[in-house]
């Protein structure tokens, strides 16, 4: 009876093996990265997208203040009285006239 049979009678290949080896790696670093840059994109997008959709409170608060004093009547002292500037136009215009 031989001793080898049912064993391998030579050694792998170590050449093609290392190469295919190295081109897996390559390639899996490959998409990794370009992942990684996808996934960059995306976030800058969606943080972008976030910020512009949300009005900052003092904007907001600065709007409602130009609301109430622009386009309000109040009376401010005992004579003194605040009219609506559109109001304050149509006054001007006809005292030019």
């Amino acid at each position: 009876m031989n001793n080898n049979e049912g064993y391998e009678r030579q050694d792998i290949p170590v050449k093609p093996v290392l190469i295919g080896g190295l081109l897996f790696i390559v390639t899996v670093l490959i998409t990794l990265l370009l992942l990684y840059e996808y996934y960059i994109r995306v976030m800058d997008s969606a943080t972008y997208d976030f910020k512009l959709s949300r009005k900052p409170m003092k904007l907001n608060e600065l709007r409602e203040f130009e609301k109430d004093n622009l386009n309000n009547y109040k009376e401010l002292e005992e004579d003194k009285y605040q009219i609506p500037i559109e109001r304050s136009k149509e006054l001007m215009l006809n005292e030019q006239k």
